[in-house]
């Protein structure tokens, strides 16, 4: 009777030694486990796998973290890395496309409204060895513009035709002698009547009346004192008529008329 307890009690504390150490061991195999699953350390990766290892022979040395960025961008992206030279010649034909266009339809652009407005590019004329042309207009436009600044035109032929003497024609007259003759009329006050213009039967000559340089227009008390007193004579022509001058204008009294040059 005595010894059955002892054998019990021997018997629990085995049975108890023997679920500790399985507790134990069970502990050990998770933590193990866990270790095994865990993240290496960046010195742990540093080590295992040395950067220059990873890194070719004369590659750039930028290093982030523990990994070189050229092998990262590599092993990211390889995609965009055979793209890459792809999208940059594209990008710079675009670009050397796009500057050429614009420029070629810039410099088209302005040709081409030169060439409507009757004036030739300084580039061209330069090219070829002359001044550039000077604007000129038709007469119904000349003859507007003189109309709403107040002057007048008459024709002793009653003709507008540029190629009969006893005409007043203004076609193919520089816009610039239009201006400065409605530019004497509103500095002058005075009344002004056009009555020569580009027509046949004038003395020729690079400023002369049928390249537009020269109007005639008809005497009256008030431009002719104007005329005489705010210029100043410089001598008398061939034929006779005094000069009046004042910078490029050249004032030509004649018989019938003033001959004005315009420059």
């Amino acid at each position: 009777m005595g010894t059955r307890p002892c054998k019990q009690r021997r018997a629990r504390l085995t049975a108890g030694a023997l679920l500790a150490l399985q507790i134990s061991l069970i502990a050990a195999a998770s933590h193990d486990a866990a270790a095994a699953d865990a993240p290496r350390s960046p010195t742990a990766a540093t080590a295992s796998v040395p950067v220059s290892a990873i890194r070719p022979a004369g590659a750039r040395t930028a290093v982030t973290g523990t990994y070189d960025a050229d092998v990262l961008a590599t092993a990211r992206s390889p995609y965009r890395q055979a793209t890459a030279p792809r999208t940059e010649t594209a990008t710079r034909a675009g670009a050397e496309t796009g500057t050429k266009t614009k420029t070629e339809t810039g410099t088209k652009t302005e040709t081409k409204a030169g060439a409507e407005a009757g004036t030739t590019s300084t580039t061209e004329a330069a090219a070829a060895g002359h001044p550039i042309r000077p604007i000129r207009i038709g007469h119904v436009q000349a003859t507007q513009q003189l109309r709403k600044a107040g002057l007048r035109w008459k024709s002793s032929g009653g003709c507008t035709n540029r190629s009969v003497r006893t005409c007043t024609s203004l076609e193919a007259v520089r816009a610039a002698t239009v201006a400065d003759v409605i530019a004497l009329k509103q500095r002058s006050g005075c009344p002004v009547v056009v009555t020569g213009g580009t027509e046949v039967g004038h003395a020729p000559g690079r400023y002369s009346h049928h390249r537009g340089y020269k109007l005639d227009i008809k005497p009256n008390d008030c431009i002719n004192r104007y005329i005489t007193r705010e210029h100043v004579l410089d001598g008398v022509r061939g034929d006779g008529a005094p000069l009046y001058r004042d910078s490029g204008t050249v004032y030509a009294r004649e018989s019938d008329h003033w001959d004005i040059l315009f420059r």
